[in-house]
This record gives structure tokens, C-alpha cells and sequence, in this order.
């Protein structure tokens, strides 16, 4: 497996694990994948010093515990990706986020992981290109890495439970395991595999909101309700065909959904935006676009505004700009600069975000 792709899988086992109390099985693949989100949320495109206060705000938007963090800093140190100044502070190397999953399978491959979780990681691959019966992959990843029938077994089930890999029964006795993130390769036959029980008015619909999807890029949740329809739209969220994106200010909470594909230029968007900061910095401006009032900062002139971004000016100041944008920020995905009466400039600190959309 390349790096970057074994990178972005521990990302996204990392990101599943937020929700698992023991995740002991999985301990090195979560300190990994911890690592690599906490980096990207570190890094930007030049070298960069950061004093405790951000450093703690950083490591909470990147869901990690106080016991951990030092822990991780470590981990950090020791990849020679960053250094621990006086204060709790950190000074930072350049780093982009392509390489950041890179670095990510670096750590988790310097751990000396068991065979076990490795598995884990192969199983998610091995079902990205097509759906695969039970039997066939049982077969293959107990094989492939040493695995009694026991671990096995056990493997599946704890993979099936926190959502590493998605399933479908094909019978009584058995089953054939996919990956919600299989549709980021827009390969016609996955999409078929899995589509194929829908009637001819849900794939109608999905035509429907694909067709806007590729003209818009973006559109909001309740656009996409209103022609999905409840049932259809959370059936589909569940095997990963759309990424949703939430956009918070003073005002409300608003949330915008993407297909996975929607940021291919490289061939590879699983990879290109595993840590979700393309999707999430678009649904930003297209919030800023269609819901932001004038008086607050609608954007009007957007090529205009992302060729200033690319080129390392400043935009604003706008009031939208301090509300809109603050996750981005905590990613350190963009930079605020507070101009006084509520209002503040933005300016890009990772670029390849913005490349992977234009």
C-alpha cells in the first residue's frame, strides 16, 4: 500500500474511533492517525511558531485529551516534524497536507504494530476498488497476515461495528463487505453494486442531485432533502456517497453537502482531501455566497477573491470573515487578523486546500 494511501486510512479509522470507549485493539493506529490530524492542524505552508494558547486550542479541535497530548508531541519530535519550545509553545515545519498523510504512515509503520491491526487497515483497502464476499476476504486477510480463525472473526466483527468497513447480506449465511468511501474513485461498477436495489424513482432522484452537485459543487442540506427525500438521503449518507459540512456563526448553524469526488484534480480524492479541509473551506464560501447579507461580507467576486488568497494577500475586512471561518482557522487552514469593529482580514496558510478546489 502507498503511504499516502495507508495514511489517509488511518485517518479515517482515527476518525471512527471517536466514538469507540476501548479502542485498545487499535491503540497504534489511533496514535498514528491522532498524530497526523494534529499535524495538519499545526502545519501551513511556511515554517511556523505557535504559543501554548493556540497549541491547546489546536489539540482540542483535533479531539485530543489532555493525557494524550504529550504523548503525541513526542511522537512529533521524534519524526523530527516539530519542536517543542519554551511555554508549551511549538515551532512547526512547512508541511502540506499531501505529505502529512505521509508522515502519518511513517509513525504508525515506526510503531511496530501487531499483524492484527494491519489487517484492519488492508481489509478497508482491500474493499475500495469493488464490493467482496465474506468468504473470499476471510480467507485472504487471515492468510495474508497470519490470522487465527479466531482473531479473525473477531477482526471483522469490531471493524463492522466501528464502521471501518461497510457490509450488505446477501443471504442468511453470508455477506459481501464494501467501503463507504469506495464511491471517491467513481468507478460506475461501485456504484452499481450498491445502487442496484434502489427503484427507478430514487435513481432518478440521485441523477437529479448528482447533476447539481457537478454544476454547483455544493448545495445545502435541505436542498438535497427536498430531492432525495428523508429516507433516500439518509441511506445514502450512510454508505458515504455525499459529505456533509456544517457552517456556524452568531446567526445559525448551517449544513452543506459534496459529493466525495468533488476535488479529483489529482486522480485520488479520497487521498487528496482526507482530512475533509477542501469540502469544509468550500462550504464556507458558498455559505458566504448565497446567506451572507452585504453588510456583513457576501462574496461577490469569488475567482477574484481565491486568485488574492493563492497569491498571499489578505482579504476583507468583513465581519462573515471572523464568524464564518474560526474552524477553518483552528485547522489552521487560513489565517484571522482582527480589524477592529468586529470585522477581520483572512489570509490562506495552506494552499494545496484552495488548488484541490480551483
Amino acid at each position: 500500500m502507498e503511504k499516502r494511501t495507508e495514511g489517509a486510512w488511518l485517518i479515517h479509522h482515527t476518525k471512527k474511533l471517536f466514538d469507540v470507549r476501548d479502542t485498545q485493539d487499535f491503540e497504534d493506529i489511533e496514535l498514528a492517525g491522532k498524530c497526523g490530524i494534529f499535524l495538519s492542524n499545526l502545519a501551513a505552508d511556511e515554517n511556523t511558531d505557535l504559543n501554548k494558547d493556540k497549541v491547546d486550542a489546536i489539540a482540542k479541535a483535533s479531539s485530543i485529551k489532555k493525557t494524550e497530548i504529550e504523548t503525541i508531541k513526542n511522537k512529533l519530535v521524534e519524526a523530527h516534524l516539530i519542536d517543542v519550545v519554551k511555554n508549551g509553545g511549538i515551532s512547526v515545519l512547512g508541511i502540506t497536507t499531501s505529505t502529512v498523510l505521509s508522515h502519518t504512515a511513517n509513525i504508525f509503520d515506526s510503531s511496530n504494530s501487531n499483524n492484527y491491526q494491519k489487517a484492519a487497515l488492508e481489509l478497508s483497502e482491500r474493499i475500495s476498488d469493488l464490493p467482496k464476499p465474506e468468504k473470499e476476504l476471510k480467507e485472504y486477510i487471515s492468510d495474508e497476515y497470519k490470522l487465527t480463525s479466531r482473531d479473525t472473526v473477531d477482526l471483522f466483527s469490531q471493524c463492522e461495528e466501528i464502521g471501518f468497513i461497510d457490509y450488505e447480506n446477501l443471504d442468511n449465511d453470508s455477506k459481501f463487505y464494501f467501503n463507504g468511501n469506495l464511491f471517491r474513485k467513481e468507478n460506475i461498477q461501485k456504484t452499481n453494486a450498491i445502487l442496484n436495489s434502489l427503484n427507478s424513482d430514487d435513481s432518478r432522484k440521485i441523477l437529479e442531485m448528482n447533476e447539481l452537485l457537478s454544476r454547483k459543487g455544493c448545495i445545502t442540506f435541505e436542498k438535497a432533502k427536498a430531492i432525495l427525500g428523508e429516507v433516500l438521503l439518509t441511506k445514502l449518507q450512510s454508505i458515504g456517497m455525499y459529505d456533509f459540512n456544517e457552517v456556524s456563526n452568531s446567526h445559525e448553524t448551517k449544513t452543506f453537502v459534496t459529493k466525495p469526488s468533488a476535488f479529483s484534480k489529482y486522480g485520488n480524492p479520497f487521498e487528496e482531501d482526507a482530512l475533509d479541509l477542501a469540502k469544509a473551506f468550500v462550504s464556507s464560501l458558498y455559505y458566504g455566497m448565497n446567506f451572507s447579507s452585504s453588510g456583513r461580507g457576501r462574496i461577490t467576486m469569488l475567482n477574484a477573491l481565491m486568485r488574492k488568497l493563492v497569491n498571499g494577500f489578505e482579504v476583507g475586512p468583513a465581519t462573515a470573515i471572523g464568524e464564518d471561518y474560526r474552524l477553518l482557522e483552528l485547522k489552521r487552514v487560513i489565517q484571522l487578523r482582527d480589524a477592529g469593529n468586529n470585522r477581520y482580514f483572512m489570509k490562506l496558510l495552506k494552499k494545496d486546500v484552495v488548488n484541490a478546489i480551483l
